[in-house]
């Protein structure tokens, strides 16, 4: 079931887009002539690349059929299959944006289209995200939508996918987004099943950092779900489609079922906070509810609200509290499941007061070594590795001056009996020095054999119990 459901959702594969669009032709299939006009209308290929192909197409072959020619330009990289069974069956329009081609389709539903794209000048992959006409077509939606993404363009952090571009092209708006090499949480829970509770625990704390940047700037997502959160090759998490909750009510007779289960920046009905469904104002805590309920599914595979229709699944949350977890996962740490318990209030005043505490709650969850701002690797031996300072900070000691222990003795110290020698020689008898020596401990004043009870500091029970 999962595997069918990110199958609808996210398209189909690239040989399976090409095998549907041909299988869609024409009853009068194209001619290669044709297949070549259609090519060159695309505005795909540059004058170069057309007159290299032109001049492997003879009278004989222009008339054929283009199947072989097609293939192989498929095989040198020329056009990619999505591009190839778009042509194949005439359709030469929005194969080009502003100053993108697109390549492949890696993404749909209720909100538009993601293609893998590349900046004809730079020669950058990117991902192009195609608003649908229908989520445009309200009287503000685009002034809304240019509004946001100026504000969306100054994300910095790396959490946060980067948007590169937006504009209108034929009433369609776009947005152009970094590209990221890997999965979203999704497909890796759909691959591995229900994840490690510390793993679950790493990618929320990398989420709820994203988040924290976003609504430091005033920027609400509306849509955190393991599908908009994307794992790079290098395990960093980043949050995507931040700036296109400005095209879909939060509430209200606008919303509609399609946006609400399959809506691709607002509104997943397992996902959505109480407060967006009936329709109060949000602020970034709705945020932490829908991350609640993306460590929930991460961590048991389920939703955190079960019901057969969408409108129990939404009921409940607004009236019951949600299923306990270790009541479908007994073995999550109770300091977890506190966590999540807290992301998943119904009130948000019950909630962590912004996302940078739910994120450095998350992070306290990690073990000391891997939390965020801490080195990961003890200090190499070729670095000095600090040492506490002594409770009682003293100086080294230095070389006794026994010309100045000899007058204090003189001066403090009782005659003792069976004294050795007259106080001539520079080195005193060893019985005076003995003597000195005890009456030094006795004050406290020969480091290393402090006297606990002459000297009004703290001691270390076990520094203490050595003497």
């Amino acid at each position: 079931m999962w595997r069918f459901a990110v199958q609808e959702y996210f398209g189909s594969t690239r040989s399976e887009l090409a095998m549907s669009s041909i299988s869609a032709a024409d009853s009068r299939p194209l001619s290669t002539r044709e297949f070549l006009d259609v090519v060159k209308r695309s505005g795909l290929l540059s004058e170069p690349q057309l007159g290299d192909i032109l001049s492997r197409v003879d009278e004989h072959t222009a008339e054929s059929d283009p199947t072989p020619l097609m293939e192989q330009l498929i095989r040198e990289g020329t056009l990619t299959a999505f591009q190839a069974g778009r042509l194949f069956v005439g359709n030469d329009r929005g194969l080009v944006i502003g100053r993108y081609r697109l390549l492949d389709r890696i993404g749909g539903g209720s909100m538009g289209w993601v293609f893998r794209a590349r900046h004809v000048l730079m020669d950058r992959i990117v991902a192009i995200k195609v608003i649908s006409p229908r989520c445009a077509a309200g009287l503000d939606a685009l002034p809304r939508f240019l509004r946001e993404m100026k504000i969306v363009g100054l994300l910095d952090h790396p959490n946060v996918v980067r948007a590169f571009d937006a504009d209108i092209v034929d009433d369609k708006p776009y947005m152009v987004m970094e590209y990221v090499t890997g999965e979203n949480l999704l497909e890796l829970a759909m691959r591995r099943g229900a994840l490690p509770p510390d793993e679950v625990v790493n990618h929320m704390a990398q989420a709820a950092r994203g988040l924290a940047h976003a609504h430091e700037r005033g920027v609400i997502h509306r849509d955190i779900k393991p599908s908009n959160l994307a794992l790079d090759s290098s395990g960093v998490v980043k949050i995507l489609d931040l700036g296109l909750g400005a095209f879909v009510a939060v509430g209200g007779e606008e919303s509609s079922e399609q946006d609400l289960d399959r809506g691709m920046a607002v509104g997943t009905a397992d996902y959505m906070s109480p407060e967006q469904i009936t329709g109060q104002p949000l602020d970034g805590r709705s945020d932490l509810f829908s991350l609640g309920c993306t460590m929930y599914f991460l961590l048991t595979g389920s939703h955190a609200f079960m019901g057969l229709e969408r409108l129990d699944r939404l009921v409940k949350r607004l009236h019951d509290r949600h299923i306990p977890l270790r009541d479908v996962r007994p073995n999550v740490p109770y300091s977890v499941v506190a966590v999540v318990d807290r992301l998943l209030a119904r009130d948000p005043n019950d909630r962590f007061a912004d996302a940078s505490e739910a994120a450095e709650a998350l992070e306290h969850l990690k073990p000391f070594s891997e939390r965020s701002g801490r080195p990961l690797k003890p200090a190499t031996k070729d670095k000095p590795v600090a040492t506490p300072a002594p409770l009682s900070p003293e100086a080294d000691p230095k070389s006794l001056n026994w010309s100045l222990i000899e007058i204090e003795l003189e001066q403090k110290s009782p005659a003792l009996p069976g004294s050795e020698g007259d106080g001539s020689s520079l080195r005193p008898p060893s019985s005076r020095i003995g003597a000195h020596h005890k009456s030094l401990i006795a004050e406290g004043r020969v480091i290393g054999q402090r006297n606990p009870a002459a000297i009004p500091c703290r001691v270390d029970p076990i520094e203490a119990g050595d003497q």
